[in-house]
């Protein structure tokens, strides 16, 4: 049996968010229901260590093409 929900992290105007939309068959019958769910600021996750990964990665993307998400 495979997932019925798949969810990411992003980062939207300087927010973190958990991004969770259907999968499978939950997908084929519902479509995609996608919800953001606010996590924290980005600052706020500099100052407590945490997605560094996340940060970093928006961070670069940012500086190699001088766009935001």
């Amino acid at each position: 049996m495979s997932s019925q929900e798949e969810s990411w992290h992003c980062i939207k105007e300087g927010n973190i968010y958990l991004h969770t939309e259907n999968d499978g068959y939950q997908f084929m019958r519902r479509g995609p229901e996608a919800e953001d769910k606010f996590i924290m600021t980005v600052e706020e996750a500099k100052r407590k260590n945490v997605y560094q990964k996340l940060i970093k990665d928006h961070e670069d993307f940012y500086v190699n093409t001088g766009k935001r998400y």
